[in-house]
């Protein structure tokens, strides 16, 4: 088998000193039962693609679940497969990188490394991982497992990437022999030519930062403190503990959900509509419960403030008003270090034109990003 060996995977390549991905729109990342609610199809998801690859937006990145919250039929496990899905976006664009989020405890890295080299191959080089330990015990339980210990699941993972690593670029079969994992005869074909693809992972605990200093390009933080000042703060550890640890240079990105419209309070007021009057309170307890360890024990304040901010986008930091609101809070952004930005919307495909149209320009006016070139025919 033979392809053009490219190195255009825009995550790590691109000039932009803000990166953008659109993240999690093969399922959605909201919690709730508004009206406005994205609904994942194959052709939105197409769509949403394109969209991005035409604006010159850098990547595509899936959100994984095996298993809905709270309940069987629950919107929350309405989520295309990622390896299936990133390949047949990676085949619907030009130039985007499309990542798989994986669960390291669920998918074994032979199936991995043969899975994510077919989408590198679909895509000439444009494939990547968002790599996840593992945290809801029913998933785990689907497969016939139990879940670990904090420490035991990223133990699993800082042996799983090496297998993955060498499975990629070894030529020759191996045998291994470790605590998880035992192979024979070990190999993949066909291989990608192109390098291994950008790992990504959100390591916020004090191991998690760990096994991501040392194993991935891209640490996804969840700010710990909104101020600018603080965030330069939590950003610049994170650089200088891989930097001094593992002798590595990582890249430093997070997550934003975007409600764009007239005024900062419109927008706060919408958000109060989907996330309160119209909220999903068993999925989100069911997230919660799974996700927050020790839940019970944490300030009731800080409690609410959490459960909001999962509800109105995964988590993420919010992104509110104007265009130019948006424009001026994503500077700040990349002022205080951050190189590249998830967004997610709770109508993705209205949401990423508007944002298209009125905030990339603003975005590029600021020297935060250039016009994107047409897409190659």
């Amino acid at each position: 088998m033979t392809t053009t060996i490219s190195t255009n995977n825009p995550m790590l390549t691109s000039a932009n000193k803000l990166k953008l991905a659109v993240f999690g729109f093969n399922g959605g990342a909201a919690f709730t039962n508004h009206p406005d609610r994205y609904v994942p199809t194959w052709e939105s998801n197409v769509r949403i693609a394109q969209m991005a690859d035409r604006l010159g937006i850098e990547g595509a990145i899936s959100a994984s679940r095996w298993k809905a919250f709270g309940r069987d039929g629950h919107y929350s496990g309405d989520l295309f497969e990622t390896f299936t899905w990133a390949a047949g976006i990676a085949a619907s664009t030009k130039r985007l990188c499309v990542m798989s989020t994986v669960h390291l405890s669920v998918i074994h890295p032979i199936i991995a490394a043969r899975a994510s080299a077919t989408v590198d191959l679909i895509s000439k080089g444009r494939h990547g991982l968002n790599l996840v330990c593992g945290w809801y015990p029913d998933e785990m339980g689907m497969f016939g497992s139990e879940m670990g210990d904090h420490e035991d699941r990223y133990a699993l993972a800082e042996e799983w990437v090496p297998l993955f690593d060498r499975l990629w670029k070894e030529e020759q079969s191996f045998d291994f022999s470790g605590k998880f994992y035992n192979l024979k005869k070990a190999i993949i074909q066909p291989k990608s030519p192109f390098p291994r693809p950008v790992l990504m992972n959100a390591g916020g605990s004090e191991r998690g930062r760990e096994f991501a200093a040392n194993n991935v390009d891209v640490a996804f933080i969840v700010p710990q403190d909104p101020r600018p000042e603080a965030l330069k703060k939590q950003v610049d550890f994170y650089r200088t503990f891989a930097r001094e640890k593992y002798g590595k240079e990582i890249k430093v990105w997070m997550s934003c959900y975007v409600v764009q419209r007239n005024s900062v309070q419109e927008a706060r007021d919408y958000v109060q509509d989907y996330v309160v009057n119209h909220g999903d309170e068993e999925g989100l307890d069911s997230f919660i419960s799974n996700n927050i360890g020790n839940a019970k024990n944490v300030p009731e304040g800080a409690m609410q403030q959490m459960r909001f901010a999962i509800a109105a986008g995964y988590g993420g930091y919010p992104l509110l008003g104007t265009a130019e609101d948006i424009s001026s809070t994503l500077s700040s952004i990349s002022d205080a270090g951050v190189e590249g930005v998830l967004l997610t919307w709770l109508d993705y495909e209205g949401g990423l034109k508007n944002f298209g149209d009125t905030v990339l320009p603003l975005l590029e006016q600021a020297g935060l990003r250039v016009p994107a070139e047409p897409l190659p025919v």
